[in-house]
């Protein structure tokens, strides 16, 4: 699942962590303050990620930066939007299944869409570099 760009890899290995952590909590029974408490813990984190991101295809002039941000912009809307829905389900099937749908959204997210600007990334990286380096004078 890498995309070869380190800082970006060591986010994607804290949303597999974080999204691990809020199932663990759905599977163990936990309270659901908690629950949503991961979930928040989530949201956050993909958000802080999608900004950080962002700033990157920025840098890099990656041509798909309005593209990617709208994708950001419709993820971080569904998560919100599960979060919203997590009290009524209680502690049955329905948490579970919003929690493998957590996970699947993250992780298409990061297999389709993510590798798309690694690939730009790594075959412009001259370019990149350069770019930053100029920006930087």
């Amino acid at each position: 699942m890498s995309v070869g760009i380190p800082e970006i890899d060591e986010d994607h290995k804290r949303f597999i962590v974080l999204i691990n952590d809020l199932n663990r909590s759905i599977a163990d029974r936990k309270s659901p303050d908690e629950i949503v408490r991961r979930m928040e813990d989530i949201i956050n984190d993909t958000a802080r990620h999608f900004d950080q991101e962002e700033r990157f295809f920025f840098e890099w002039q990656y041509p798909n930066i309005s593209g990617h941000a709208a994708i950001h912009a419709s993820v971080l809307k569904t998560l919100n939007a599960m979060k919203e829905q997590f009290m009524p389900y209680g502690h049955d099937s329905g948490w579970v299944d919003a929690g493998i749908k957590i996970k699947k959204i993250l992780i298409d997210h990061i297999l389709k869409e993510d590798m798309k600007y690694a690939d730009y990334y790594h075959n412009h990286r001259g370019s990149v570099t350069n770019h930053k380096r100029d920006v930087n004078q």
